[in-house]
């Protein structure tokens, strides 16, 4: 983020904060505990509300202001932390009620409010901008030989995001070496203007391996009704990935090596585009290991009907903000990591960028080094 950025977000966190203070003031004068209690359940909620409302669904608010609703996130987080050692000390410490101290209080809980805000907003910015590599490595039984790709999702590049990130990548990724590279979607986004699609394509032009692209469900700016308008056609998109070398796959097929083909999936959003599983014609079944590139990880028949060795996704961002991961853990969604479908197995990425700004407090940015081991 740029330091104007960070001062803007961290404005924002502090008005919500005082705002969110000040509407409590006539329940802290109350000495009823379960008023209380009642007020800190309600603020607990607020923190999953929030987190997902932030990157679980499409709306006006998220896509116009999502600056909003993430201070509005870090400060009830800091708010609930500092209410809960608020609570500690007035445990431990018993004192005199007179307005002296009444009015101490206050400012004691203020400050503690203010500073866990702090934090929380500090650690979801370094945690959302600084990238990390992930080395896995999967047992193939069908390969003769070992292969190693570089995987990298959900960019979202755009809205100011800094180039400089996307360049330590690009050059971290040459100098491993990988036998190919597989862009997992969501490279650009309904923030995206013009120019900022051009450069990221430019920069990507930099990758030494042979590049695949799949498409997510934000690189056509599918939802830039919210946000104003698209600020690219989707020609202008397909010019700039293919001016970068690299080759679209949208239901395709293509061949790696004599023991390694790869089928790079049309997002699942796009209904009508998405070739059903069993209308999808493979022309080189039983020549050797299937990889399968898929942005997100949900099309229970191609899980449950796949022959591939490996399917690698993103989409999810491990959830970006707390508790989201833990939600879709329950629901039954597969956030990220490693998971063993039926014959196959399926691999989750964190991804590079975040979701509207550059915050996360869970799950780290991240590319993948796969090693496809026989």
């Amino acid at each position: 983020m740029e330091i104007s950025q960070i001062i803007k977000f961290a404005a924002e966190v502090l008005v919500i904060l005082f705002v969110l203070f000040a509407a409590q003031m006539p329940l802290r004068k109350k000495p009823e505990k379960g008023v209380r209690t009642f007020v800190f359940i309600l603020k607990l909620l607020l923190i999953p509300a929030l987190s997902l409302f932030y990157v679980a669904f499409d709306n006006k608010l998220s896509f116009t202001h999502p600056d909003i609703i993430g201070a509005a996130y870090i400060a009830v987080i800091g708010d609930v932390l500092g209410s809960i050692v608020e609570y500690f000390i007035r445990m431990i410490r018993e004192s005199n009620e007179t307005s002296d101290i009444y009015v101490c209080k206050l400012l004691h809980a203020a400050i503690l409010s203010v500073l866990f805000s702090a934090g929380a907003a500090a650690f979801s910015i370094w945690n959302g901008t600084h990238v990390k590599t992930d080395e896995r490595i999967f047992v193939v039984n069908e390969l003769e030989q070992e292969h190693t790709f570089a995987f990298l999702s959900d960019l979202h590049m755009g809205g100011g995001k800094k180039t400089e990130a996307l360049e330590k990548v690009i050059d971290s990724i040459n100098e491993q070496k990988p036998e190919f590279v597989i862009l997992g979607g969501d490279i650009t986004d309904e923030f995206t203007s013009y120019d900022e699609l051009t450069k990221t394509y430019e920069l990507l032009s930099k990758l030494e391996a042979p590049t695949y692209f799949i498409y997510g469900n934000h690189d056509r700016q599918t939802q830039a009704k919210l946000s104003g308008g698209r600020t690219y056609t989707d020609e202008q998109l397909t010019e700039a990935i293919g001016n970068a070398g690299i080759t679209i796959l949208a239901d395709e097929y293509v061949r790696i090596a004599d023991d390694l083909y790869l089928l790079g999936r049309e997002d699942i959003s796009e209904k009508d585009k998405r070739t059903p599983w069993e209308k999808l014609d493979d022309p080189y079944k039983g020549e050797g290991a299937l990889l399968i590139a898929d942005h997100q990880p949900f099309d229970k028949d191609q899980s449950e009907n796949s022959s591939a060795a490996l399917q690698v996704s993103g989409h999810t961002h491990a959830g970006q903000v707390f508790p989201n991961r833990l939600i879709y853990s329950i629901s039954g969604l597969e956030t990220y990591g490693e998971f063993e479908r039926a014959d196959s197995l399926l691999y989750v990425s964190s991804g590079l960028g975040c979701w509207g700004t550059p915050i996360r407090t869970e799950g780290r940015c991240e590319w993948a080094l796969i090693t496809l081991h026989p």
